[in-house]
């Protein structure tokens, strides 16, 4: 499955993203701004993980490949709920192409909200992002997601407990926003 927009794609993850999404998940300024946290990745246990992929009904992970810059990181939908048609949306894009501020981020953000809501036919999205992460929190509002509350002290960093905040659209905000 690949969604295609102007500028770049979402793709299925292939064998030969396993070193970009491990310098993701092991670059420190990428995961200081995520709710979870990770201990740091090996080759072999990255690729496990990608073997593990595949069973997962439930989740749909895309790489962003853009034209100009190639791969650059990934969104993705968790906790895919087909009863009360729900997700939860969380997205990444490498800190090493300096491409924060682009739109990369709004524009794969679009294209998998509408996919979920036009062909998952989900009901609700939903994504929970750290208080200090401002600049995902700017996405989230410019693709029509709306704020639904705090999540009070739920992530311990660096010796200090941080809220999440939770934001979410639904398919017909999502329609009147397009």
């Amino acid at each position: 499955m690949i969604i295609i927009k102007e500028d770049f794609v979402l793709r299925a993850i292939e064998e030969e993203d396993l070193d970009l999404l491990r310098d993701m998940i092991n670059d420190p300024d990428i995961e200081n701004m995520t709710g979870g946290s990770s201990f740091p990745v090996s080759r072999v246990k990255q690729k496990l993980w990608f073997d593990s992929i595949q069973k997962h009904e439930n989740e749909l992970r895309l790489i962003i490949d853009t034209k100009e810059h190639g791969s650059i990181g990934l969104v993705m939908l968790t906790n895919i709920d087909y009863r009360n048609r729900t997700a939860e949306f969380h997205s990444k894009i490498t800190t090493h192409k300096n491409l924060h501020g682009k739109g990369y981020g709004t524009k794969a953000t679009q294209a998998l909200v509408e996919y979920g809501f036009n062909q998952l036919n989900l009901h609700c999205i939903y994504s929970r992002i750290i208080e200090y992460n401002t600049a995902s929190q700017r996405v989230k509002e410019k693709c029509g997601f709306i704020k639904d509350g705090i999540l009070r002290d739920r992530i311990y960093k660096n010796g200090k407990y941080f809220s999440l905040v939770e934001w979410s659209i639904t398919q017909d905000e999502f329609i009147n926003v397009t």
